[in-house]
């Protein structure tokens, strides 16, 4: 069988990324699922369940996240793929903490919000959520024929960007300016149970 070096990044973006520059040298991978999910550090509301390659919650709703501590970094991109099936909105994001007790308190998250009918980058400060920027005219629709897509967020600074993968492309959805977070200590999986289900590869770099 022959291998193809560009196949095995064009999953996780990696190529896309470091022409775009967002993924640059001094940045090192933190969370490696590449065919395999590995045990969550720790979790809130309905659990997700480990299945080689494939986390998928439980039916019950609500508000739900599961995730990764990491070192203390300044600059990170996460990817993931992303089934909704019924949950109300999937995707990922960064805490400044490592992952709290229950809910999540100071953090920017990207989000497929089915029940709102858009792609959403949010914000919480002190556990308060604000959302910074939607977009109707794109987004993964919560229902169980829904096709499976991509998410990425970026993270730097003053520096926020979700890009999206839809039929083999990632491209740039929403970006924002927010100065209120500036270091992260961990990444999350965000979702409202319903049997959503989250696909590898799922990846974070970060410096």
């Amino acid at each position: 069988m022959t291998f193809f070096p560009q196949g095995a990044t064009a999953q996780t973006g990696e190529d896309f990324f470091r022409k775009e520059g967002f993924l640059v040298d001094g940045m090192v991978p933190l969370v490696t699922n590449s065919t395999t999910i590995g045990a969550f550090d720790d979790s809130d509301g309905t659990a997700l369940t480990i299945t080689d390659s494939v986390a998928k919650s439980a039916a019950g709703a609500a508000a739900s996240w599961a995730g990764w501590d990491l070192a203390e970094k300044t600059k990170l991109l996460a990817i993931a793929y992303v089934h909704p099936s019924t949950s109300n909105y999937v995707g990922v994001g960064f805490n400044v903490s490592t992952l709290p007790a229950t809910t999540l308190v100071d953090s920017y998250e990207a989000t497929f919000d089915g029940a709102g009918g858009h792609s959403e980058l949010a914000k919480y400060v002190s556990g308060g959520l604000t959302a910074l920027q939607t977009d109707a005219t794109i987004y993964q629709n919560d229902v169980v024929t829904t096709a499976v897509w991509g998410i990425a967020l970026y993270v730097e600074a003053d520096i926020q960007k979700v890009f999206i993968k839809s039929a083999g492309q990632w491209i740039q959805v929403l970006a924002d300016t927010d100065a209120d977070h500036s270091s992260f200590q961990s990444v999350y999986l965000r979702h409202y149970g319903e049997s959503a289900r989250f696909i590898t590869p799922i990846m974070v770099w970060g410096s």
